[in-house]
């Protein structure tokens, strides 16, 4: 009997150890095997690793689908060291296309973890490797050189910025300062201080000049408070008090729209607000008092934000600020204010639920903002001051009525409140709610219709479609068609619109919207070959061009590298046998082509953009002729980039393409850029070049 208790207990044991050790092992790192992929829910909190064995100068994708999480993959050498940062934004769906090379033998680690700050509680995603191979001459050169290109990179920064002096418009040297100086803060904060000096004395030497009566007075303000905004969200990290002072210094130009709405003073409360949210982590008491200070001037939703960020880090001082707003709130006229009225909506939902505890960013509880009784006099405040509102004799838009309906719809969605704090108002509510949004019998039966488009079964939707008024129909078979392709019947949506379109004009745009939206539906799913070959038929030539800018930087996760490069080329072959743009959209399109080839095939990217750069030079010298004949392209000889022309257009996305090819041949691209004559443009993208080599490589940078 002592036998038989001895090897049960023995064995209870020993099943209990190896349950531990397979928890363990589930808990730990997974082996990623070529052609297994792996599918697992991931939650916020959580990290998965994996784990494959390389040889040396091996190369290998692997694919990170994200099926509603939005997730950052981080690659490990096998001494521990992280490689690379792979996060390109595209939300929480699409692919996370992650490459490594291996230094040396051994056994390689990939961790996949939510990105910071993610809001949704779980979704899924699934990993598989692409290929494993030998790694290019290119790509292995690329993957030892990390610290070289960075030198590179900024030697290229600090001889760049001994150019700036020869740019005239101040401006244009302005934005270039602060954008040299964010790169130089971590490896020279002494240079990068001048260069903030120096940008500050721009900006004050370009405010100086704006003259309120010119006729583009509203642009100069624009810029002015544009470069302001640039300047204090690089200074404020490193010196608040001197973006502060730079802040109130340049507080001069009158806002063009005047008071009315988001006036001058509102701006300018949410720049120094925008100051204060970014030293609230390191310093919340002077963000504290920041945000106190522009409460005294005025009312601005962005002292919320001030508030989240201190709720984690000082309880204590969150909870005066909002008692401060709350005070400020109960003694505003909602109706005249608009920002106040905002401000006051905002807040009673983040103030929601006065009492007990309220979860903080830092997923830990902390007191509640207001207490019952503040809540309560805010709540009741709103809620009279929504029933104050009058309709004016003709049903015309005024800006009390829509501060109205902005109160009114908060409250909608704190109806529990309402029942609670004022429920012998509740009736009242109801009749004001009625007749400040009043009855649309057509909105109403239009939003019927729409929701059987939406939910109910495609003949049942026709169906209904079939017995709406005469003015509704198009746009509601429109509206069918556009699901039927989205869920994969493009034929039958095509008969729809053959069949209830009655306007050539509109059935023929109708039927190239629907084309558009399967070629990007076939992308999507990562199905290249079929999205190519329905492109191929598109015309003309310059939407076929649009389109293909769009789609060009999904040909290549989830493919191998020789077949990434084989649709690359067909891409390209869609385009024309020419070597330069026949267009603008073309121009795009070769230069997006171009950044593609630049993570596959070097050779055949600048093969692609060279020729760009000297039309680009042709272009510029025609502009500079035709400058003030129907279109602004130089002011003061240097390019406008603001405007939206297309010299300038083309001159940002020069910029980002060459910038990216400097990942993959440092000097071929710097050469290339050298031949660009106007010195502006060639500024632009040495720091563009300096961006991309100085700043950590990560999966979006060759794009």
């Amino acid at each position: 009997m002592r036998e038989s208790l001895y090897t049960a207990l023995s064995l209870l044991l020993l099943n209990s150890l190896l349950g531990v050790q397979f928890a363990n092992a589930q808990a730990g790192s997974s082996s990623l095997q070529p052609g297994t992929p792996i599918e697992r829910t991931l939650a916020a909190g959580q990290s998965h690793s994996y784990t494959i064995s390389l040889e040396q100068d091996q190369f290998m994708r692997l694919l990170v689908d994200q099926r509603g999480i939005d997730v950052v993959v981080r690659a490990f050498s096998p001494g521990g060291r992280q490689l690379r940062e792979f996060d390109t934004p595209n939300g929480a769906n699409g692919p996370e296309d992650v490459t490594v090379i291996a230094e040396t033998a051994g056994v390689y680690r990939i961790d996949v973890s939510p990105l910071s700050g993610y809001e949704n509680p779980s979704g899924r995603y699934e990993i598989k490797i692409v290929e494993i191979r030998q790694a290019t001459d290119q790509e292995l050169h690329a993957g030892k050189n990390q610290e070289e290109l960075k030198a590179k990179g900024l030697a290229l920064l600090i001889e760049t910025t001994q150019s700036f002096p020869e740019l005239r418009r101040p401006q244009t040297r302005a934005g270039f300062q602060i954008q040299a100086a964010q790169l130089l803060w971590n490896s020279d904060e002494k240079r990068a201080s001048k260069l903030m000096e120096q940008a500050i004395e721009s900006i004050k030497e370009f405010i100086a000049d704006v003259d309120s009566n010119d006729l583009d007075y509203y642009e100069s303000f624009e810029i002015a408070m544009q470069l302001r905004n640039q300047l204090i969200e690089a200074l404020g990290p490193h010196d608040p008090e001197m973006a502060l002072n730079f802040l109130r210094s340049t507080r001069t130009l009158a806002n063009p729209e005047g008071a009315q709405f988001r006036g001058q003073g509102d701006r300018e409360l949410q720049l120094e607000l925008s100051l204060a949210g970014q030293i609230a982590a390191k310093d919340p008491k002077r963000a504290f008092q920041m945000a106190e200070d522009t409460l005294k001037r005025g009312s601005s939703t962005s002292l919320l934000t001030i508030l989240q960020q201190l709720r984690p880090k000082d309880p204590e001082l969150a909870a005066k600020l909002a008692h401060d707003i709350a005070a400020k709130l109960m003694n505003e006229r909602l109706l005249k204010n608009l920002e106040a009225a905002y401000l006051a909506s905002s807040f009673l939902h983040v103030a929601r639920s006065p009492a007990g505890t309220q979860p903080g960013g830092d997923g830990a509880s902390h007191p509640g903002l207001l207490s019952e009784d503040e809540y309560r006099d805010l709540f009741q405040k709103v809620l009279s001051e929504a029933l104050s509102y009058s309709m004016p004799g003709f049903n015309a838009y005024t800006p009390e009525r829509n501060v109205a309906q902005n109160l009114l719809s908060t409250l909608k969605q704190l109806s529990g409140d309402l029942q609670r704090y004022a429920p012998e108002r509740a009736a009242a509510f109801e009749k004001k709610w009625l007749e400040i949004n009043g009855l649309d019998p057509q909105g109403e039966a239009r939003q019927r219709f729409q929701s059987t488009i939406n939910s109910g079964t495609p003949d049942a939707a026709l169906e209904s479609i079939a017995q709406a008024p005469r003015e509704m129909k198009e746009q509601l078979y429109l509206q069918m068609a556009n699901r039927l392709a989205r869920e994969g019947d493009v034929a039958r949506a095509r008969q729809i619109i053959a069949d209830h379109i009655t306007n050539p004009m509109q059935r023929q745009q109708a039927v190239r919207s629907l084309d558009q939206q399967v070629i990007y539906g076939a992308m999507a799913k990562a199905k290249v070959e079929e999205a190519l070959r329905m492109l191929s038929t598109v015309r003309p030539v310059s939407e076929r061009a649009q389109i293909l800018t769009q789609i060009v930087s999904q040909i290549g996760p989830g493919l191998k590298s020789s077949a990434a490069i084989a649709y690359l080329q067909q891409a390209r072959s869609m385009l024309g046998p020419s070597a330069q743009a026949e267009d603008q959209q073309q121009m795009y399109a070769l230069l997006a082509i171009g950044r593609a080839f630049a993570k596959h095939d070097s050779t055949r990217a600048f093969e692609i953009v060279e020729p760009l750069v000297d039309q680009f030079n042709d272009l510029s010298a025609a502009a500079t002729t035709l400058n003030g004949f129907g279109q602004k392209y130089y002011q003061d000889g240097e390019l406008i980039t603001i405007n939206g022309n297309p010299i300038g257009e083309t001159a940002k996305q020069l910029s980002t393409t060459l910038g990216s090819l400097a990942l993959v041949n440092f000097e071929r691209a710097k050469s290339l850029v050298d031949r660009i004559h106007s010195v502006d443009v060639r500024i632009d993208i040495y720091l563009a070049m300096a961006q991309q080599t100085i700043g950590p490589n990560k999966a979006e940078d060759i794009q």
